[in-house]
């Protein structure tokens, strides 16, 4: 109980938990597809969604629409877990991760999955590409979309169904304090005063 009010702390100071999901050595290669490779963004055309992703070994994967990407640098990191509390956002804990570069302000990710079933995804925009959460300058978004206030959403609100074959989800990317680098730096100096 204490180790995950700690958790929760630091998540509320920094807003989200993923950087408490660690780096790890592990990388599924995974296929990005840029939206300009794809019809327009409100219709998607899923006659030919095997040529962007695959349900791969174990028949189950998700092509997760990432929008709002803030500039184009950096990578997109995608993180899955399964759908129990215990498990989300932990370190250690994730089952499937990609990182892939950032292509265009909308991309498309595809995630191979273990299996059919119950999971939560975790999508970070890593704009200076050095595999940690920085809190304040990069993007994150959740499956289902649910709205962030002073950390993570919880699993619940996050989870969702897997089924055989390709499933698809839109994930918003959103960022602490905007994406104006301007903006920023002028919070930072009233801030210091």
């Amino acid at each position: 109980m204490l180790k995950k009010q700690n958790i929760r702390s630091t998540i509320v100071t920094g807003l989200l938990g993923l950087a408490i999901a660690g780096v790890s050595n592990e990388f599924v290669a995974a296929q990005a597809v840029a939206d300009e490779n794809l019809p327009s963004s409100n219709k998607r055309d899923v006659t030919d969604i095997h040529s962007i992703c695959s349900p791969g070994e174990n028949n189950a994967s998700v092509l997760v629409h990432v929008e709002n990407i803030a500039s184009v640098e950096g990578n997109i990191r995608a993180q899955v877990y399964s759908d129990k509390e215990e498990d989300f956002l932990e370190k250690g804990r994730k089952l499937v991760r990609i990182d892939i570069p950032v292509e265009a302000n909308e991309q498309s990710v595809c995630v191979p999955l273990p299996a059919t079933g119950n999971y939560s995804l975790v999508i970070l925009h890593d704009k200076n590409a050095n595999g940690k959460a920085d809190f304040f300058s990069e993007g994150f978004g959740f499956s289902n979309n649910p709205k962030l206030r002073f950390g993570p959403p919880d699993v619940e609100d996050a989870a969702f169904s897997v089924h055989e074959g390709v499933n698809q989800m839109t994930v918003n990317l959103q960022y602490i304090l905007g994406t104006d680098d301007a903006k920023k730096k002028k919070r930072r100096s009233v801030r210091r005063r």
